[in-house]
């Protein structure tokens, strides 16, 4: 792992990365004209496409959740680290949250960003299953949500520690995470989630992990951690967040269609039905969440 001492500066808002970059951006091959990571371990395309979906899926959890973070923060808080950023909508927005924080976004590759960020905002090329490229003890916050997708379930033990190594003792390190759990869902809604259970077992990543963060957390030696588990609503029945949440859903299957070997049509079938579901049985989603504090040394 490639660890160096860094220190941040402040700088006019300018393109992104001012941060050592750490490993080396994948070839990405097109499926159905979706681009992917090849050699990574990711379900999910990495396109403009998918670009939009992530910003429009982080307000609508700012939405529905009312703020960009569970933990209960300290308004002094100095330094925050987001694993995954993708295209640093979260690291910006809290940034505005906290103008005094220096925050590091780390990602696999860097080609989602906007060209212009905010002066506190760095990011760096980064991949969290081969180590974080920071000395121990750094971060005030650290941040990571939605990478399931991304991590084999053996691995999240390994991947624990090492948010807990970059984070401060006292600090708080936070995860919020989507699994396979539809509340009032149907028969259509029950294929697909098992179809997305089946393909994620098939490169080692077990959906169900998502309901033991805190158990990870607290074997990983953090102290007050707390956990929770959210139903987010999917449709209109709900409101604007729930439209916007359902809208989310139907386009994270749909990203996934290429990884499918049912045919285009019967997979497209499957997601509408679905979707009439949702509506009509007031489905939703359970998100599940747990934080908790680096233990003092």
């Amino acid at each position: 792992m490639v660890c160096f001492h860094w220190f941040f500066r402040r700088r006019k808002a300018q393109p992104a990365v001012e941060v050592e970059q750490h490993g080396q951006e994948a070839t990405a091959p097109k499926v159905e004209s979706r681009t992917y990571l090849a050699d990574a371990t990711y379900l999910l395309p990495k396109d403009a496409q998918e670009d939009q979906r992530l910003n429009f899926q982080h307000y609508a959890l700012y939405h529905t959740f009312g703020n960009h973070y569970l933990a209960p923060l300290s308004p002094d808080v100095r330094t925050i680290l987001d694993v995954g950023s993708g295209t640093g909508i979260w690291p910006m927005d809290m940034a505005k949250q906290f103008p005094q924080a220096h925050i590091i976004g780390v990602d696999l590759t860097l080609t989602s960003l906007p060209q212009v960020l905010p002066e506190t905002c760095v990011f760096c090329q980064a991949d969290i299953l081969r180590g974080l490229p920071f000395p121990t003890h750094q971060f005030d916050f650290t941040h990571q949500r939605l990478l399931v997708l991304a991590i084999p379930s053996p691995r999240w033990p390994d991947v624990i520690r090492e948010l807990v190594r970059v984070t401060r003792p006292h600090g708080w390190i936070e995860l919020l995470e989507v699994g396979c759990s539809v509340v009032n869902g149907g028969p259509a809604t029950g294929r697909l989630l098992s179809w997305l259970r089946e393909s994620c077992l098939a490169l080692g990543i077990e959906l169900s992990i998502v309901t033991r963060l805190a158990d990870l957390l607290q074997q990983a030696g953090c102290q007050a951690v707390e956990s929770q588990d959210i139903p987010v609503p999917l449709g209109s029945w709900a409101g604007r967040s729930g439209e916007m949440l359902k809208l989310d859903a139907a386009r994270v299957f749909q990203a996934l269609r290429p990884r499918t070997a049912l045919p285009p049509e019967e997979f497209d079938a499957l997601l509408s039905a679905a979707v009439i579901e949702w509506e009509q049985n007031h489905s939703s989603y359970v998100f599940h969440a747990a934080y908790g504090r680096v233990a003092q040394l």
